[in-house]
């Protein structure tokens, strides 16, 4: 993938008003719930690649993102992944489980965000996925967000202890990706219980 340089002091930020939620967590799907070898064809669609991922299927560790989620009921998650692009959100969503319909609120490519003409469509895709990631939390505003995917290159720094690093051939079947998911959701939702904390005093005594 090519790398492309772009300007982290004032990130792209369309005008819009899209949905959020006090803890979001950003899905990308291939090398997540499934092997990242996964191939697309003008009839067949998206399947998984015969050679390359022998033995596995689409979607075949959903069930572990599920489980990870069941204690967390608040949280709300964003398509983050080439899926949002083709076949699109709304046709991704369908083959999803409904325990997981229910609980997304976008994605971060949108034609009424991003348009839908080639040139901004390829500018959306040479951007690094932490970027897009990063930018889309920008608009939304969730109070905590984590992102899952096995697309760690060009991260900015300042989301990287947000991430959730997945291998592409193992994605959320491996147990240090399910022992780090849970340890930043439980983290996200302390965060939101714990009391504010209490101003200095010297700025209280200034705001009377």
């Amino acid at each position: 993938m090519t790398t492309v340089s772009f300007n982290q002091a004032a990130p792209y930020l369309p005008a819009s008003s899209p949905r959020s939620a006090d803890v979001v967590l950003y899905l990308d799907l291939d090398g997540v719930v499934h092997h990242e070898a996964v191939l697309w064809h003008p009839r067949q669609g998206i399947y998984m690649s015969p050679y390359q991922a022998a033995g596995h299927a689409l979607f075949e560790w959903i069930h572990i993102l599920e489980e990870a989620l069941w204690p967390h009921p608040g949280v709300a998650l964003v398509l983050s992944s080439t899926w949002c692009i083709r076949p699109g959100y709304n046709a991704t969503l369908k083959r999803l489980p409904a325990s997981l319909r229910s609980r997304f609120i976008g994605g971060t490519y949108h034609k009424r965000v991003h348009g839908v003409d080639s040139w901004n469509l390829s500018m959306f895709r040479a951007m690094p996925r932490g970027v897009q990631v990063l930018d889309d939390a920008l608009r939304r505003k969730p109070r905590r967000w984590i992102a899952l995917d096995d697309d760690i290159e060009d991260w900015p720094d300042s989301a990287r202890d947000n991430l959730v690093a997945c291998e592409g051939s193992t994605g959320l079947s491996s147990q240090k990706v399910q022992c780090d998911l849970r340890v930043k959701l439980q983290r996200c939702q302390e965060a939101l219980s714990a009391p504010p904390t209490p101003l200095p005093l010297d700025v209280r005594q200034a705001a009377r």
